[in-house]
C-alpha cells in the first residue's frame, strides 16, 4: 500500500488561488462578465479571502454555492490570525469548501 501524501498549508493556499486566478480560475469564468475579478497567481491570503468575499455576495453566484464559499471565505481568515496546526486546519477546511462549492456548479440547473 502506498502511503499518501497530504498538501502543505502552502500548497492548500496556491489552490486556492488557482479556484480564484484571473486568467484560468472557474470562479471568475462563472461570474463574467460582470461579477468580481480574480487574482494574480502570487495574491497573498488576506486578498483571498476578500475575493472569496466578494464572490459569495456577487448575484452571478448560485445561490446555493453562496453559503460554502462563504464558509470558505471564514475558514480562511481564520487561517490569518492562527499558526501551526490550527492554520493548517483552516486553509484545508477552506480548501474543502471550494471544492464543495466547485461540485455544486452545474447540479439542479446550477
Amino acid at each position: 500500500m502506498t502511503a499518501e501524501r497530504r498538501l502543505t498549508s502552502e500548497e492548500l493556499v496556491r489552490e486556492l488561488r488557482s479556484a480564484l486566478d484571473a486568467d484560468t480560475g472557474w470562479l471568475p469564468a462563472l461570474c463574467v462578465p460582470n461579477g468580481p475579478a480574480g487574482l494574480p497567481a502570487d495574491a497573498k491570503l488576506e486578498a483571498v479571502v476578500e475575493r472569496l468575499l466578494a464572490f459569495a455576495s456577487a448575484p452571478e453566484v448560485p445561490a446555493a454555492v453562496a453559503p460554502t464559499l462563504q464558509r470558505a471565505a471564514d475558514a480562511a481568515d481564520m487561517a490569518l490570525v492562527t499558526v501551526g496546526a490550527a492554520r493548517y486546519h483552516h486553509v484545508g477546511m477552506a480548501y474543502a469548501y471550494l471544492t464543495q462549492a466547485q461540485g455544486f456548479i452545474g447540479r439542479d440547473g446550477q
